[in-house]
């Protein structure tokens, strides 16, 4: 068993920065609140800007399974159930079979719609840009609703304004507080472009030459072809490592226990379980240019406290939550799928291009992400 711990306080000395630009990291952990990178931007304020809904879709959403979205505020205290909120925002069109049910709004930007399955429940506002529905559905909206394609329901009750286009038809029973014809305009609610909110591959190339690796004593490579439980444990600073590659079917720990940022360039792959664990106070953005590859049991967070974790991953393809898996923290992955074949329990948002979804899903939206810029200090 390797087990690397590195306890460094964020005290006093006579140090210089790592390499290339940026402060050394007692000058560094001078500062408080969610990491700051080397370009002086905060991930706290990044955070408040991508993760706005408890699940968003830049592809299709196409659910196999139940999904049931609440919010809670963990700054007041841990999850309790029924909190509302939760938003649910699809760029392309969402189809599923099952029920669905939103604590906060849904929206639906693509042409191609609401494909509802036996039961859709919005306790917020309803916006779809294509058409809504199936002769088998039921759909109740607790907000208002607006719909820019044709609409074909068993049954929809809208307790506020209902907005149809002109020349759009509706079949089924429909009730609404109020009718409007009006043309409906659905951008997409879902910041998927990298461009335009972070390129993670950039950030970190920015602080492969830009760390507090030597400040602590590790190296790029500390967790490359380890074999066995291998615990890394990462103190307030910003830390780079080339790859994760581990052997041996143990687990693979970082934990992390002040401001700390980890970059990585390469792959995270594993043939056993990952655990990323948050002590009290701390706050843990983990950027990753390369595949998540997750085949054991994933415990990433603090379900007390999901948005102390955030999550970046630049590459595409899938990853797997396997059952007993959770995950208690913000996840952004706009070109990757994620897949889960187990129920889980999801405390925090996700950001993602798909969902496989084979079996039933609650995710508890944290709505203390949405101001986690306020206490970034430099």
């Amino acid at each position: 068993m390797l087990v690397v711990v590195l306890v460094a306080a964020c005290t006093t000395r006579d140090t210089v920065a790592t390499a290339g630009t940026g402060p050394d990291v007692d000058t560094y952990c001078q500062g408080t609140g969610p990491p700051v990178l080397v370009d002086d931007a905060c991930t706290g304020d990044l955070a408040e800007a991508v993760f706005r809904h408890a699940v968003c879709a830049c592809g299709d959403l196409g659910l196999g399974a139940s999904l049931v979205t609440d919010a809670f505020d963990s700054r007041l205290g841990p999850y309790a159930p029924g909190g509302t909120g939760g938003h649910i925002g699809v760029n392309l069109g969402l189809d599923y079979n099952g029920t669905l049910t939103a604590g906060g709004d849904v929206t639906v930007a693509g042409t191609r719609g609401l494909s509802a399955g036996t039961r859709l429940d919005v306790a917020g506002n309803l916006a779809v840009a294509g058409q809504l529905g199936r002769p088998s559905s039921t759909i109740g909206v607790g907000g208002a609703a607006r719909v820019g394609g044709n609409i074909d329901v068993g049954a929809l009750t809208v307790a506020g304004s209902l907005t149809t286009t002109t020349g759009a038809t509706v079949a089924g029973s429909v009730t609404a507080g109020s009718r409007t014809t009006a043309p409906v305009a659905v951008p997409p609610p879902c910041r998927c472009d990298p461009t335009d909110i972070l390129d993670v591959s950039a950030v970190v190339a920015d602080h492969s030459i830009a760390n507090h690796d030597a400040d602590i004593g590790i190296t790029a490579g500390e967790l490359d072809g380890v074999s066995g439980d291998a615990t890394l444990e990462l103190p307030c600073g910003r830390f780079y490592l080339s790859r994760i590659l581990a052997s041996g079917g143990g687990t693979v720990t970082i934990r992390a226990t002040g401001r700390t940022a980890l970059f990585i360039a390469g792959d995270v792959t594993l043939d056993g379980n990952l655990t990323v664990e948050i002590a009290p106070g701390a706050e843990l953005d983990l950027f990753i240019t390369g595949f998540l590859n997750l085949p054991g049991t994933a415990r990433l967070g603090d379900p007390a406290r999901p948005r102390a974790l955030r999550v970046y991953i630049a590459s595409a393809g899938s990853i797997a939550l396997s059952g007993g898996s959770t995950l208690a923290g913000n996840l952004y992955a706009p070109d990757a799928d994620l897949a889960t074949s187990a129920p889980v329990d999801v405390y925090g948002a996700v950001l993602l291009n798909r969902w496989n979804l084979s079996a039933p899903v609650n995710i508890h939206y944290d709505r203390a992400i949405e101001v986690a810029g306020d206490a970034c200090e430099r």
